[in-house]
């Protein structure tokens, strides 16, 4: 745990320190991308896997326990998100967002590809609308403009 006394330079942690704190720990197959400015989300969105829901909960704790040694007192401390599932964790770390994933669970969702193509190339994001949902959203058009009755006292 050296160097966890500082700050980094955007945030609490710079992305290259959090990624070496979650390589000792075997957090397995980690990603980094950089997001653009304009999103005003995050700096940098960082994916790993975890051998087991252990692990995974393992992880997020001592990055969370980093994050408080580190923080200084205007930093929130970040909420473990989805500790009750067992395939996604996460944790906003203001500047960054890191998302603990089960192997089953990260294939599934595939944020690399989504992050690093980017949406217009994602398959799934591009798959047609259900002919249902697109029938619903038509028709809420006419709904939107009505009014609630008025009731005779």
């Amino acid at each position: 745990m050296n160097n966890l006394v500082s700050s980094g330079v955007n945030g609490v942690f710079d992305v290259e320190e959090l990624v070496a704190i979650l390589k000792r720990d075997k957090a397995g197959d980690v990603f980094v991308a950089r997001l653009p400015e304009e999103l005003k989300y995050v700096d940098h969105i960082v994916v790993v896997s975890g051998k087991s829901y252990r692990h995974m909960i393992g992880l997020a704790e001592f990055v969370r326990k980093a994050f408080k040694k580190k923080r200084s007192p205007n930093d929130i401390i970040p909420r473990i998100e989805g500790v009750k599932s067992k395939d996604w964790i996460a944790l906003d770390l203001g500047n960054i967002a890191l998302h603990i994933f089960s192997k089953s669970a990260r294939s599934m969702f595939d944020l690399e590809s989504l992050w690093s193509v980017g949406a217009e190339y994602d398959d799934l994001s591009n798959q047609p609308d259900d002919p249902l949902t697109e029938l619903m959203y038509h028709h809420a058009k006419y709904l939107g403009d009505l009014t609630p009755r008025q009731t005779l006292g």
